[in-house]
């Protein structure tokens, strides 16, 4: 039998036996400031360096971001929509592709056109960028096709987008018969004249307006009339064009003056274009007149703006009534203000004179 020696276990002493543990880099970090009189002071100097950092930093309610975009307008007359992107489009991608900085190349193609669209990278600016792609197509010129027009170079940016629009309409039939007495035409003549007051805000973009047909001067040449005097349209297009134009000849000295002589003038109304004398048959003058009809209007319709307004509204009821809309963007570096209209004196003025005639909606783009 073995017997085992056993002694009787001595009473541990505080801290005889116990390892203390390593804290680490983040616990020794720790424990210096905890144990530190200056941790107090960092702390607010922190926060008052956080405090001055949000007031110096630059704040938008839509930051500016550079993404240029860069549109090539090719012109190939005559050209099938496979032949303009094989011998036009094509390779101005190639060339486009070697830029340095250049995200993505999209095109598009139609007969005798083609578009080639280049986005840069984030970041890029677009004044750099353009100076590349110009430097690019004028370093090749010499490899565009024979019959394709050099391409026309277009800058797009985010603030081309409209940040505000308002949109002109009217409703009002005075004479009973049912139809607004303010068509379209009447009203895109309107958004024209407030557009001109509007460019003048401060910090606003590229505007324009969208609907209403623009008014033009129609010749309506009947060919059994030409027929009848030996004459072709060719001649009646000819007169018309020689007779619109105004030509400086020089100046004359008088007196201490100088006076400019013009030869020509433009053609300002329908009778202008109706005395204009076409050619002659059997020895007397043929007219424009005598061979076409001459009117002044609105042109056909291109795009087409109504207004509606819901049940809600606290405006009269507008079912499909004519309209066109003003869009406005902003400068660079701007913010977007539709404020900005309403506080404007001559935009004001302009509203109060013309309400009578039409009524305007101002609203805002949301991105």
């Amino acid at each position: 039998m073995s017997t085992i020696d056993s002694k009787p276990s001595e009473p541990m002493q505080p801290g005889a036996n116990t390892e203390q543990k390593s804290l680490g880099i983040a616990g020794g970090i720790a424990k210096a400031f905890i144990n530190s009189p200056l941790s107090p002071l960092l702390y607010v100097a922190m926060l008052l360096l956080g405090i001055l950092g949000l007031m110096a930093t630059p704040r938008q309610e839509d930051p500016q971001i550079e993404v240029p975009l860069i549109d090539l307008v090719v012109q190939y007359p005559g050209a099938d929509a496979a032949t303009v992107a094989s011998l036009a489009v094509q390779p101005l991608e190639r060339l486009m592709f070697e830029i340095q900085g250049v995200k993505h190349v999209y095109s598009s193609t139609a007969r005798g056109m083609g578009i080639v669209t280049i986005q840069f990278d984030v970041g890029e600016q677009m004044e750099s960028s353009l100076v590349k792609v110009n430097d690019k197509l004028a370093s090749n010129k010499d490899r565009v096709p024979a019959g394709v027009v050099p391409p026309l170079v277009k800058a797009k940016s985010i603030d081309d987008v409209p940040a505000v629009t308002m949109t002109l309409w009217s409703e009002k039939d005075y004479n009973g018969d049912g139809i607004p007495d303010v068509d379209d035409s009447q009203l895109r003549r309107l958004a024209q004249s407030v557009l001109q007051e509007i460019k003048q805000i401060p910090d606003t973009g590229a505007s324009f307006v969208v609907g209403g047909r623009a008014e033009q001067v129609t010749v309506e040449v009947f060919p059994g009339r030409l027929a009848g005097f030996g004459l072709s349209v060719g001649q009646v297009a000819q007169a018309i064009q020689g007779a619109n134009i105004e030509t400086q000849m020089g100046g004359v000295e008088n007196g201490g003056s100088h006076v400019m002589v013009v030869s020509g003038e433009y053609l300002k109304s329908v009778d202008d274009i109706n005395q204009l004398q076409v050619g002659f048959h059997n020895g007397v003058p043929v007219y424009v007149h005598d061979v076409a009809e001459v009117t002044q209007g609105p042109e056909d319709a291109k795009q087409t703006v109504a207004y509606y307004t819901g049940a809600a509204s606290d405006l009269n009821r507008a079912i499909a009534v004519p309209a066109v809309t003003i869009a406005v963007a902003k400068k660079k570096g701007a913010e977007k203000n539709p404020t900005a209209l309403e506080n404007n004196y001559w935009f004001n003025s302009w509203c109060r004179l013309e309400y009578r005639f039409c009524q305007i909606w101002l609203g805002r783009v949301y991105q």
